[in-house]
């Protein structure tokens, strides 16, 4: 067998593999989220359970005055 052949067949048989890894994580990502099952809280579910307010930055309407200055 010739250097030539012997790369060539590395290379395919490297790029199988990682196919393969591949496919195997994206199934084991998968399983692992439908494990998770998280559900989302709202606001209102965290203000009663951790009995303080959240703060929320909003963006006012003057602050384009505050930057021009």
């Amino acid at each position: 067998m010739n250097l030539l052949s012997f790369l060539s067949m590395l290379i395919l048989a490297i790029t199988l593999l990682t196919m393969v890894f591949g496919v195997i994580a994206y199934f084991l990502y998968k399983a692992r989220e439908k494990k998770k099952n998280v559900q989302g809280v709202t606001y209102e579910e965290a203000l009663k359970e951790e009995d303080t307010e959240l703060l929320f930055f909003t963006k006012d309407e003057d602050d384009s005055e505050l930057l021009s200055k």
